[in-house]
């Protein structure tokens, strides 16, 4: 019996090792096949018309047939030797450069020492890979770029959503008329973040809130009657608040002393990245991006206007406490890769909260039940949501952008989520909500 044992695991060891060497050989095909697509068809019909043209006894075709056959191996005995040369060359692929989602003006950049092919070739850097935009949705991504050679290549790269991009570069000699290609060196693999991409609405009325925090620390009345006036801000007090004037502007009107030690304001956020369908759509991949660089916009913008400001943010279980701008960069690299999930049952509220900023997209569907469990605190819904077609805007995603980045997604854009939750938040006392629609469309 243990013989027979020993004899099925050296069986499984054998076809392994077989496997694996018939890997290698296929990889090792690809490197070393000399055509490209272009290449491969022009031998193919040379190869058809020589055979033809000896068959009818054309010498016309035999001499034409000839000529292309002849230059196919010129041009790729000529690449092979010049990749062979540059293989020491040592090559760096700077991936450091932060991808941002939605963006054109992406661009990665390959310092090849001063690599300089022959007159009739070009330097080619190729990248390739997926993104990961949510929980079993991907995007292929394919790139290239060409040069006649130097220190420096660049190359634009344009991927529609944030995630985690997967990527594979390759470098090769291709002649001028992309028949021949010869790869070398070898294939260098990167993980890059997406970083969330610009939202354009953050100066509407998004710095508007309602509560604040009381300052216990005593002033004396020389210090209260030394003030200035300006806008309501979230976090002021609400006892500086100047109600003749605001009732005179239609606008909250804030009475700040110049001697007044206030307390660091904290700002709460709740971003609620929950659903209950079990599969991601595209317009659901969609508002989850949006929403994702329209909380970066918030705290960014806070951030600038309001230096003191710290913010206390809840993500599912995980709880950030963040103070300085480098502090949010990171958290954007952060959200780059938090996709849609079921709501934790064991979730807790924000400690204490007086004021709320709930960021939630349209697929929520325990947003209300989130809304009472805060109680009597302030509450102000960011929320992303299904464009109609009569608003004629929103998001829009592009197969083949002006970049010339090839993003091809999987079969996962056919899927279908009937359930949207589209609840109305003038239901619960204290609550204002503003909307951002979101629209996606596959070509311009």
């Amino acid at each position: 019996m243990k013989r027979l044992v020993a004899m099925a695991h050296f069986s499984k060891a054998r076809e392994k090792i077989r496997l694996e060497k018939s890997h290698i050989q296929a990889r090792r095909f690809i490197v070393y096949y000399p055509f490209t697509l272009p290449g491969t068809v022009l031998a193919f019909l040379a190869l058809a018309l020589l055979a033809r043209s000896l068959r009818i006894q054309n010498s016309y075709g035999f001499v034409i047939a000839g000529f292309a056959i002849t230059a196919l191996i010129v041009l790729s005995v000529a690449g092979r030797l010049q990749a062979n040369r540059f293989n020491s060359v040592p090559v760096q692929w700077d991936s450091s450069i932060p991808l941002v989602a939605g963006v054109a003006g992406n661009s990665q950049h390959l310092h090849s020492d001063g690599i300089i092919p022959l007159w009739f070739y070009r330097l080619h850097f190729f990248i390739s890979g997926r993104v990961q935009v949510g929980r079993d949705a991907f995007f292929s991504i394919f790139q290239e770029a060409s040069s006649q050679g130097g220190d420096r290549l660049s190359m634009p790269l344009y991927i529609p959503f944030s995630g985690e991009f997967h990527a594979l570069g390759m470098l090769s000699i291709r002649d001028i008329f992309g028949l021949t290609r010869a790869r070398f060196g070898e294939e260098m693999r990167r993980t890059i973040l997406v970083q969330p991409g610009p939202f354009s609405g953050v100066d509407s009325s998004l710095i508007e809130a309602i509560g604040g925090f009381e300052d216990k620390s005593r002033q004396s009345a020389l210090e209260e009657e030394r003030y200035y006036m300006r806008e309501y801000m979230p976090g002021d007090r609400f006892r500086d608040i100047n109600w003749k004037s605001s009732s005179r502007l239609a606008q909250l009107i804030t009475r700040i002393s110049p001697h007044t030690q206030e307390k660091k304001k904290l700002v709460c956020v709740d971003f609620r990245n929950h659903t209950y369908a079990s599969r991601d759509t595209l317009g659901a991949v969609a508002q989850l991006d949006q929403l994702k660089s329209w909380l970066c916009a918030f705290l960014r913008r806070m951030k600038h206007d309001n230096p003191d400001y710290e913010f206390l943010i809840k993500t599912g279980t995980e709880v950030f406490r963040l103070n300085q701008p480098e502090e949010i960069d990171e958290f954007a690299l952060y959200l780059s890769c938090l996709f849609f999930q079921h709501e934790p049952s064991e979730g807790e509220n924000l400690p204490d909260a007086q004021e709320v900023f709930i960021f939630t997209t349209g697929l929520d569907d325990h947003l209300p039940l989130a809304l009472q469990r805060y109680g009597r605190a302030v509450v102000r819904v960011f929320r992303t949501v299904k464009s109609r077609k009569a608003e004629g805007k929103g998001v829009q995603v592009q197969i083949f952008p002006s970049a010339r980045t090839i993003s091809i997604p999987g079969a996962w854009i056919f899927n279908k989520n009937r359930s949207q939750a589209f609840m109305k938040t003038d239901a619960v006392a204290g609550t204002k909500m503003e909307e951002h629609p979101v629209e996606v469309r596959l070509f311009s």
